[in-house]
């Protein structure tokens, strides 16, 4: 049988350790709601995709993502790219976000907008709704311009908000006139990069 202070000692030991064990229960679903709470705060907050300018050796400033990728639209009979749909956006991915895009450099924020698409938010740049083309792999590939699918034409956006194709088509008669047309449309079908 154990001694008096011994028994004192193992109570006393069990009291503190049950006191920290009723202690630690209350504390735990307290920390683990501000977590809960921190973490709910921190997804109602998030973030839209960033739209930028970044120059183009052949086309100079043309719009693209955050990673880099060139930004297109589709110009058909309505004037709006509201016409990709089902077996276009395998080829022409649309440029959605999660929340309110954010313009980068070069590209004016009041031409920034969104249109709903299904249960998601398309982003438009001067209200022309944004894609991908599949076949640009990597940053700074311009294969989509000028490419005739879907029941229009694709091309790439400047920041001004004007499609390129404006540009190109003044650079090729100013190119015929100086006798360099063959030149420029080899040149035009290359498909460009930076």
């Amino acid at each position: 049988m154990a001694e008096p202070s011994s028994r004192r000692t193992l109570v006393t030991v069990a009291t503190v350790a049950s006191s920290l064990a009723l202690a630690a229960a209350i504390a735990a679903p307290t920390a683990a709601g501000a977590s809960t709470r921190t973490h709910h705060k921190h997804r109602a907050k998030s973030h839209g995709v960033v739209v930028k300018a970044e120059k183009s050796s052949k086309y100079g400033k043309i719009l693209v993502d955050s990673s880099g990728k060139v930004l297109y639209f589709l110009s058909d009979t309505k004037g709006k790219s509201f016409a990709c749909a089902n077996g276009c956006t395998g080829l022409w991915p649309p440029l959605f976000t999660k929340g309110k895009p954010r313009a980068g450099s070069g590209i004016a924020k009041k031409k920034l907008a969104t249109v709903k698409r299904g249960s998601r938010l398309q982003v438009t740049y001067d209200g022309h709704p944004l894609y991908l083309y599949a076949g640009d792999s990597r940053p700074g590939q311009v294969y989509g311009e000028g490419i005739k699918s879907f029941g229009g034409t694709w091309y790439v956006l400047r920041g001004s908000g004007f499609p390129v194709k404006a540009t190109l088509a003044s650079s090729k008669s100013s190119s015929k006139s100086s006798g360099s047309s063959k030149s420029s449309s080899s040149s035009s079908s290359s498909g460009g990069g930076w």
